[in-house]
């Protein structure tokens, strides 16, 4: 019985035979008492410290390496079984497809709407100013402001770079310009791969930012500084000393970014790219790490942006978590040069682009946003639903459509519903939860819950989450329509496809301090591109279909007759495909919710729309500057002075007002230009304010 105890110490006695480690080959003569008996196997104590799991510290000799890192067999099985229970990306997505075509049947193009959107430009134009779609002037809110253009303030770029032993793989293939560069053919290596990028990326960057500086840290189980605060020309001799090697682990890269930011450079606003072409081993410890200090610690506010090095998504979702949760971008490259290469600039553009914002001339800030929630963050688990850490409750299921006219509510009885206790990511306005609702995610399709970021009862209402919905609903109908233009006039055009929305009301008394509204709808997996936003923000044009989707914004103004657009579009693109969420209608009346800015992000998003193929392709009418001009003239002679006064009616938000165009304005500007905003403030901490001045 003492030998088949696994782990048992044998007594220290003379042995017939010399005692042999099996892992090493050691030899003694007798056993000694700090070795260990294993299943009849001899192990000397450094080799047996060497087979502890990393995540139990369970001493397990038939375990397995993972990413650099021991796991016992039981810990190693329920990583495979939680890997292998939820559905594969594709399917997830090709349900939302089957589901999003049963609404996209032949429908007939409503002429008379594009008629009335044309006869709205016309009239609001003149007719001898056909001029081409140029540039516009600054929004009329934003005249005798200062502009930063770009920002000549100093940005601190910090690279991480995965150094693990997978970036040893030599599978990364080269383009033609970088054989000819290199004098290499075939493929190299991951990380020779990234060295090369890296100084691509400080090259390119220096064109728009050339007062910006460096820093590059490798790391692994451990982190290494390669380069400090250096210029664009001093990278082009970059070198990674430290070769691939061991595990992923994000926590030391992100300490050392944390390190580098504070003491290196204080005075210097930071960027942090981090690049990986897999899971890391420390993923709680690092998500927790990374809320301490980039979330709510002294780094808050610094942009992290993801690279992912490969071409499976579900690889990267804890970087595409950290990136989300910063408002930074992630990018998948493949597992070529020019991929890499290609999600670089990307980052490049995002790091650019935020730094070109509007400020207020004497410096004025807007204090009136409500007040946030604040919560931590767990581990992307969206389709674990065990006995810890969800809430399980009554919730009472409706949905919305619109035929082009009204909207039209379907009710489904109440059922048992299941939501993750923490939010695992953020939008701009919204949290995001794992949630699990039987009656819809049969055969255990994943969902998601999105609540508000805000603890105001307003902004948790059913009347605020039903706006969200009814969004949905509009972008639903006017996709139909667009999908149906586009198949009349294009061979084999890619389809441009919502994800249905629904809204829960908790039946009964809610769990303490959780809202007793909320969206919820299908989990759409995949690297999320931002389109354009609700704040006339416009993404890079070399996203996969954004003519396209540039073109979804034009048509809904059009097809609706000029009563709104349908804007703030993000999603995942497909090769026939694209599936958006979240989007929001734009309309001068603001009739759709917190993130209707009226008519500031109406005649905004208008500004910055510039016809395409697409548009030619479905035969729209080209917004011109002049005529884009008129509106807005028009649309500040309606609104006249009653803007800081919002009349309440049934529909309306009971404690909360509309602002202003002039404060919409600032209001969006003070969250960046590739943020979706709110266009409300509460008039009780308001009403504070005004006494207090």
């Amino acid at each position: 019985s003492f030998f088949g105890a696994p782990g048992a110490q044998f007594p220290s006695a003379t042995m017939k035979e010399a005692v042999v480690c099996k892992v090493c080959a050691k030899r003694q003569a007798k056993m000694p008492s700090s070795w260990v008996l294993d299943d009849c196997c001899f192990y000397c104590p450094d080799c047996w410290e060497a087979f502890a799991c990393h995540l139990c510290g369970h001493h397990d000799p038939k375990g397995s390496d993972f990413k650099g890192t021991w796991n016992c067999r039981s810990c190693r099985h329920k990583r495979l079984v939680k890997e292998k229970a939820g559905p594969s990306p594709d399917a997830l997505q090709q349900l939302i497809i089957e589901e999003s075509e049963e609404v996209c049947d032949s429908i007939k193009i409503n002429d008379a709407a594009k008629s009335g959107a044309v006869n709205l430009l016309g009239t609001l134009g003149d007719t001898d100013s056909e001029e081409e779609d140029v540039v516009c002037e600054l929004p009329a809110q934003m005249k005798g402001r200062k502009r930063v253009e770009p920002s000549k303030k100093v940005r601190h770029v910090i690279l991480l770079v995965d150094a693990s032993g997978s970036m040893r793989t030599p599978d990364v293939d080269l383009d033609l310009e970088t054989r000819k560069e290199l004098g290499i053919n075939g493929q190299v290596s991951r990380i020779e791969a990234a060295e090369l990028c890296s100084t691509k990326f400080a090259r390119e960057h220096a064109r728009a930012r050339p007062q910006d500086v460096f820093s590059v840290v490798t790391f692994h189980e451990f982190a290494s500084v390669v380069c400090c605060k250096a210029s664009s020309s001093e990278m082009a001799t970059l070198a990674f000393e430290d070769r691939a090697a061991n595990g992923t682990f994000y926590l030391q890269a992100l300490i050392s970014a944390a390190r580098l930011l504070l003491q290196a450079s204080p005075e210097l606003q930071g960027e942090v790219v981090l690049l990986s072409d897999g899971r890391p081993a420390d993923t709680k410890q690092a998500l927790t790490y990374f809320q301490e200090q980039f979330l709510r610690g002294p780094l808050a506010g610094t942009q992290l942006h993801g690279i992912g090095f490969g071409s499976r998504v579900e690889s990267f979702a804890a970087l595409q978590q950290l990136a989300c949760l910063t408002g930074g971008t992630f990018a998948l490259s493949g597992s070529t040069v020019r991929g890499l290469c290609d999600a670089f600039s990307s980052v490049s553009s995002t790091i650019t682009a935020g730094s070109n914002k509007w400020i207020l001339a004497d410096g004025a800030e807007v204090n009136s946003s409500p007040q946030l929630r604040v919560v931590d963050f767990e581990l992307p688990e969206v389709g674990i639903f065990g006995k810890k850490h969800v809430l399980r409750f009554r919730a009472v299921r409706s949905s919305f459509s619109f035929d082009g006219q009204a909207f039209h509510k379907q009710d489904f009885a109440a059922g048992h519903v299941v939501r993750r206790r923490l939010p695992y990511m953020r939008g701009g306005m919204r949290l995001v939860y794992g949630f699990q609702d039987e009656q819809v995610s049969k055969n255990g399709h994943w969902m998601v819950a999105k609540c508000s970021r805000y603890l105001s009862g307003a902004l948790n209402s059913p009347v605020a989450v039903e706006a969200h919905a009814k969004s949905t609903a509009v972008a639903r109908h006017f996709a139909s329509r667009f999908n149906s233009r586009l198949r009349a006039l294009c061979a084999e055009p890619a389809s441009l496809l919502f994800v249905p929305c629904f809204v829960y009301e908790v039946e009964g008394h809610a769990p303490e301090n959780e809202p007793t509204c909320f969206a919820a709808e299908r989990y759409l997996p995949g690297v999320f591109l931002k389109y354009n936003s609700n704040s006339g923000y416009v993404a890079d044009a070399l996203l996969p279909h954004n003519d396209m989707v540039q073109a979804f914004l034009h048509f809904s103004f059009e097809e609706s007759g000029g009563k709104f657009i349908v804007a703030d579009l993000q999603g995942v693109a497909r090769d026939k495909e694209v599936l958006l969420t979240d989007p929001q209608v734009l309309s001068l009346t603001r009739e759709y919710g917190p993130g209707d800015l009226g008519a500031t992000g109406y005649i905004r998003c208008l500004k910055a729309h510039r016809c395409g193929r697409s548009c030619q392709q479905l035969q729209l009418t080209p917004i011109s500057s002049s005529r884009v001009k008129r509106i807005e003239s028009s649309a500040s002679a309606t609104s006249g002075t009653s803007g800081w006064q919002h009349v309440h009616s049934a529909h309306s938000f009971g404690d909360w007002e509309r602002i202003s165009e002039r404060a919409a304005a600032e209001y969006a500007m003070s969250e960046g230009t590739a943020s979706s905003v709110s266009s409300w403030i509460d008039i009780d901490k308001q009403n504070k304010i005004n006494k207090l001045s």
